[in-house]
């Protein structure tokens, strides 16, 4: 069952109904229980025994906080407990992860890596004192488990979501609207846009040694944006079910492709994993209060855990190992004002290493970027229906203009006539698939 499914509105009315009734201070208990259920009951959706590693994750980081905090109580650290927490949750994303390399028969569960990230928040908030250990298991698992953020994010910080679950929720007549409008804005981006991008990307990636190099520059681009409308638009949905309900998200996605420098980007992408990173992982490291060399190797180790976290592939790496070059040229060579020159440059930054992004190996990828540079200007290859290629084309044009307007702050707002369209346009020109980019990682 996803976002996108009609059996996901079916089940989203059932969950608000009884959300509805039980969200009161003297049923708190059993409305936390009610969406904990519907939260498994979700997941098992998509392969029953994954609600097992569900809840291992949960208990393992349920019980390595309680520990953490009584350690602090007696005058210790607490390091012991919080290694125990990372080498065991990380061991088993390691295992599902990356053992299809070995045994390809293995099914990577879905939302893996999300939802150990969000449960490790937990006992690291725990063990930097940021909030204390809760003795309330259901609470603690719902956090783990909240069917918006379970499958693809965004990854909660236990400090923002567990507040929240432990009272009401306030629903309102706006909450309502302002949630189901953001779930109706990422439907259109899925749907109209990363799923018609996907069928052009799919036949010019499937053999791109026989494609030219300007129908491989095409696709580039394409999934340049397939990626990003697939990916926040399920963030999109993602906090609009939330806000339904009454619960704050953070933002995932803030307008990455109007920015003109690759530290903007990396601000406006992904903001949940790359704040993640940030605050886990780079600060832990010394952050910028280091000697410069010590900062360009924190910079780098950022990229390339950022990369293997996708996948244990080298087209991964190279990835995140582009995206660390481009960060530390910008850093000593970049410019003061950047202008639109560096708009576009950035752009074409990002497009490439979107490339080893997309295909699987590092060959194939430098096979399309050598083609893209070598044979630019050979005619262009629209697919088996130039009039559809045209159409997606068309509706991109006028979804890049929306994006900017946005970012522009001239039209921040979405209006009932926009809404409108935009369901006509869903009607219309939705060509759905049951999957995510995201749900393989």
């Amino acid at each position: 069952m996803f976002f996108n499914s009609p059996g996901y509105a079916a089940f989203f009315l059932v969950v608000l109904a009884v959300f509805a009734a039980a969200n009161r201070v003297k049923t708190l208990p059993l409305r936390n229980v009610w969406l904990l259920a519907v939260s498994y009951w979700f997941y098992a959706q998509l392969h029953v025994w994954f609600v097992a590693l569900l809840a291992y994750t949960t208990v393992v980081n349920y019980v390595c906080a309680r520990c953490v905090a009584r350690s602090q109580v007696r005058g210790a650290s607490g390091r012991v407990a919080v290694t125990v927490a990372l080498v065991l949750s990380l061991a088993q994303l390691a295992v599902f992860k990356y053992a299809y390399l070995a045994v390809p028969s293995v099914v990577l569960p879905v939302g893996l890596s999300f939802f150990t990230f969000q449960a490790l928040t937990y006992t690291l908030d725990v063990y930097r004192r940021k909030m204390q250990p809760d003795r309330n298991l259901v609470d603690v698992a719902l956090f783990v488990a909240f069917f918006p953020t379970l499958l693809s994010g965004p990854i909660e910080r236990a400090r923002n979501l567990i507040p929240q679950i432990k009272q009401p929720t306030r629903l309102t007549w706006d909450g309502f609207t302002a949630g189901a409008g953001l779930f109706v804005w990422g439907l259109f981006k899925k749907v109209v846009i990363a799923d018609r991008l996907g069928q052009y990307v799919d036949m010019a990636y499937a053999f791109p040694e026989s494609q030219s190099g300007s129908t491989l520059a095409l696709a580039a681009v394409c999934y340049a944006f397939q990626i990003y409308c697939d990916f926040s638009g399920y963030a999109d949905m993602a906090i609009g079910s939330g806000r339904v309900l009454g619960f704050n998200l953070m933002k995932n996605f803030d307008h990455p492709y109007c920015v003109c420098t690759i530290k903007e980007f990396w601000r406006r992408w992904h903001i949940s994993l790359t704040s993640w990173f940030t605050e886990y992982v780079y600060i832990s490291m010394g952050g910028n209060r280091v000697p410069q060399w010590r900062w360009m190797v924190n910079i780098s180790t950022v990229f390339l855990l950022s990369g293997i976290w996708h996948g244990a592939t080298w087209s991964f790496v190279v990835w995140g190992a582009l995206h660390a070059v481009f960060y530390l040229v910008e850093r000593f060579w970049g410019p003061m004002r950047p202008g639109v020159l560096w708009h576009g440059l950035v752009f074409v930054a990002v497009t490439l290493a979107w490339v080893f992004f997309r295909l699987p190996t590092c060959g194939e990828a430098w096979l399309v970027v050598t083609r893209i540079f070598s044979d630019f200007f050979s005619p262009v290859n629209l697919g088996s229906s130039t009039f559809g290629m045209l159409l997606t084309l068309l509706l991109l044009v006028a979804f890049v203009g929306r994006e900017w307007l946005s970012f522009s702050g001239r039209c921040s707002r979405r209006h009932a006539v926009e809404y409108v369209v935009l369901l006509l346009a869903i009607c219309l020109f939705g060509v759905s698939t049951d999957q995510f980019v995201y749900f393989q990682f």
